[in-house]
């Protein structure tokens, strides 16, 4: 179930082998409040028969907001409820719903005006006869806009039901991505690799980068172009980890990361890593003495921009 993990990696800030007590407290929103968040779900096909639900919570006033994670709909245990499945047979029986045990903690965000918070539900995941189902019947998703903590809004021209219909071949979305430009983002921005499975990326970085915080932001922001361009199933969730030394990216899990941190090398070459979705760059976390994290949003009005 690699994409479950990957879904409490870039949550959760879950990285493989990286103690939390390292980490220093970043700077972040401190006022709560009951917050008014616009809604939009939408239904796509990443590969061939899996179907995932993304949800994209926007903030559409003239004022920032303050959002806790622990209260976002695709995490648990929110994620149960707000999202029906029925057989569109005879007699609409509601589809089995398994919902993943966990309870993230508080953790505040800042929205600013047009910032969005996303996230996703795999549905083959939650829905053991998923498949069978569209096969023999076609199903029907259906939500609304409630919620226990968050103020919702479903927009009035945003629709509240998807239909996955009856023996749906399952083909994946087709995109259109410019290859050539992706493959010049990914050497702007140091790409080593994307580990399959995972809305991560490891990066090749300069510790001179990490220390100046403007030059980090330069590089996320060149990060979030690349995502927005060449990963169109992903969602703005999504998290990087930065290496000194190409040879060292990977997981602390694997057999090589275990090698290379036993002999110290893994701890010198990770020099820092970042979550978009809860906005916090975490530097040179293995070092007592440098090891710091700093509240970042990659957000950007692109009107303005242009």
């Amino acid at each position: 179930m690699k994409r479950i993990l990957c879904v409490f990696c870039v949550t959760c800030l879950w990285w493989p082998g990286v103690p939390s007590a390292l980490f220093g407290q970043a700077t972040e929103p401190q006022q709560e409040s009951r917050v008014s968040l616009a809604m939009d779900v939408f239904l796509k096909k990443p590969m061939e028969r899996v179907y995932e639900i993304h949800v994209h919570l926007t903030n559409d006033s003239l004022d920032p907001v303050i959002v806790n994670l622990r209260d976002l709909p695709w995490l648990p245990p929110n994620d149960a409820g707000w999202l029906s499945a029925v057989r569109m047979d005879a007699r609409h029986r509601p589809l089995q719903q398994d919902s993943f045990p966990g309870k993230l903690g508080s953790r505040r965000i800042r929205l600013v005006p047009g910032e969005s918070v996303q996230g996703k539900l795999v549905l083959n995941q939650r829905m053991p006869t998923l498949l069978e189902d569209v096969r023999l019947f076609g199903i029907r998703l259906e939500w609304d806009c409630s919620h226990a903590t968050l103020h919702l809004v479903c927009k009035q021209d945003s629709p509240r039901m998807l239909i996955i219909p009856k023996a749906d071949p399952g083909e994946p979305d087709v995109y259109a991505v410019d290859e050539p430009a992706c493959r010049q983002l990914e050497r702007v921005i140091g790409l080593i690799d994307v580990p399959q499975g995972h809305e991560l990326l490891f990066l090749l970085t300069n510790e001179s980068v990490m220390t100046d915080l403007e030059q980090v932001q330069a590089l996320l922001y060149q990060v979030d172009d690349y995502v927005r361009q060449c990963r169109p199933t992903w969602t703005n969730s999504w998290a990087v980890d930065f290496f000194a030394e190409e040879q060292i990216a990977g997981f602390l899990r694997e057999q090589e990361g275990r090698r290379y941190f036993e002999k110290g090398l893994w701890q010198r070459a990770n020099i820092g890593q970042y979550s978009s979705q809860i906005r916090t760059l975490y530097r040179f976390p293995w070092s007592r003495k440098q090891a710091d994290s700093v509240y970042l949003s990659v957000y950007r009005d692109r009107v303005k921009i242009r």
